[in-house]
Order: C-alpha cells, then sequence, then structure tokens
C-alpha cells in the first residue's frame, strides 16, 4: 500500500519579489504535486512557480518543472519524480502577492 502525505508549506503568506518555501525532507516519496493557492496579486503582475531540490536542505539548484504564466488568483500545481530527499517550491515575480503552499507526496 503506497503512502500518502500532504504538507502546508506556506499559510497566507504575504511577499514581494521572491519567496522560497519552507525546505521539505521527503526522500521516501516517489511523486509529488506541489500546489500555490495564489490568494492576491499585485495588479499587472506575474509570478513564475519553481521546485528546488537538495541533497542536504542546504545547497539548492532547479529541478527543471515550472510555470511562468501565473498572473491571476487560483490554484496552481506542478508534478515531478525523481527528485532525491529534500524539497522546495519557488515562486518569484514583479508584484505582492499572497500565496498558501503545500506539497501532496505518495510514495
Amino acid at each position: 500500500m503506497k503512502q500518502f502525505y500532504t504538507v502546508v508549506l506556506d499559510c497566507m503568506t504575504v511577499f514581494s519579489g521572491k519567496l522560497e518555501s519552507e525546505p521539505y525532507e521527503c526522500g521516501w516519496a516517489d511523486e509529488v504535486v506541489a500546489f500555490a493557492r495564489i490568494h492576491e496579486i499585485g495588479e499587472g503582475g506575474s509570478l513564475r512557480m519553481y521546485l528546488q531540490i537538495s541533497p542536504d536542505g542546504i545547497e539548492w539548484i532547479d529541478e527543471g518543472s515550472e510555470r511562468t504564466d501565473i498572473d491571476s488568483s487560483g490554484v496552481y500545481c506542478l508534478r515531478t519524480t525523481n527528485f532525491g530527499g529534500w524539497l522546495r517550491l519557488v515562486l518569484e515575480g514583479n508584484c505582492k502577492a499572497k500565496t498558501t503552499t503545500s506539497f501532496a507526496l505518495k510514495g
């Protein structure tokens, strides 16, 4: 039987420029769906959403999955597999925004 776990990383977090989620150790999981619920986004603004991986939770590299079309409130996601032990979600853009981020992990 597979294990499934959902973790909220940031809740109703307001940021401007760049938000790096809390790092999450999830080496047991085979796959992840990363969610960003954009509650508010500055008028005329846009966000890029991408995943980063790490061998130790300290040094980070881009995993390769990304969305660049976030320009309104709503729920957005990324999916990936084969990500190693640590993950985090990054949102960056040219505006102020409010978000809740989470991972849905399965392994």
